[in-house]
């Protein structure tokens, strides 16, 4: 399992009030679902996700939706879990904010708000590299330039230092600095992958640390070396 998947897993089990649910849900719908007529459709590969969703719809609009679980694009071992809400359309579409670019002011009224509009930005469309297996980079792709300086600028309020760029025919907002991915995880209350982070995160710092210090030493021999061999 990628360290991805291990970050929405834990983010889905989180408990919440009747506003942090709305939300939630207003960023995950907003960049997971397809509005139609008389359909909205959501679409995941975490199976802890799609659970989440279904609970909170049932348990907020009291709709249910139709489950379908699908191979992967080009069969791969991963499944996509499709949710068709198909009943209180208008209700669920005016009290998530969904008509609009960016969402009305109630979804992030305050700062826990903020925090959880974000989380559910990340469960949507977000993915952060294992830092044990390469480079610190946390991302997440939306589709218009406008709604990516919208999240930009409400990561920005918490000093992440995001930045957004274009890719392909979307847009990414990403963090590199892997102080400010820990921040991130801990802003949106991850907080068992922040510890796993956190702990790997010291471990290569100690190591470059004593890396450099070990080179530096023996730079120091090389030079006492070839002083010795001059004289």
């Amino acid at each position: 399992m990628s360290f991805t998947s291990i970050v929405k897993n834990e983010l889905s089990k989180l408990e919440l009030d009747k506003l942090e649910s709305v939300s939630l849900l207003s960023a995950i719908l907003k960049n997971s679902a397809i509005i139609e007529k008389d359909l909205i459709k959501i679409s995941t590969e975490n199976s802890s996700v799609a659970r989440h969703i279904f609970n909170l719809i049932k348990e907020i609009y009291k709709t249910i939706p139709k489950i379908t679980v699908r191979h992967g694009y080009n069969y791969k071992k991963n499944y996509i879990y499709i949710l068709e809400i198909k009943d209180n359309l208008e209700l669920i579409i005016n009290d998530l904010s969904l008509n609009k670019n960016i969402p009305a002011s109630y979804i992030l009224d305050d700062d826990n708000l903020t925090r959880v509009y974000l989380r559910g930005v990340f469960i949507s469309c977000g993915s952060v590299n294992d830092p044990k297996k390469s480079r610190y980079h946390l991302e997440m792709i939306v589709e218009t330039l406008e709604y990516a300086e919208f999240i930009k600028e409400n990561l920005n309020k918490y000093y992440l230092n995001s930045k957004v760029i274009r890719r392909d025919n979307k847009y990414m907002i990403y963090i590199k600095e892997a102080e400010k991915i820990g921040d991130f995880l801990r802003m949106i209350n991850a907080i068992s992958a922040l510890l796993y982070f956190e702990d790997i995160r010291i471990y290569r710092d100690h190591k470059n640390m004593t890396n450099r210090l070990n080179n530096c030493e023996q730079a120091n021999v090389d030079k006492i070396i070839e002083t010795a061999n001059n004289q």
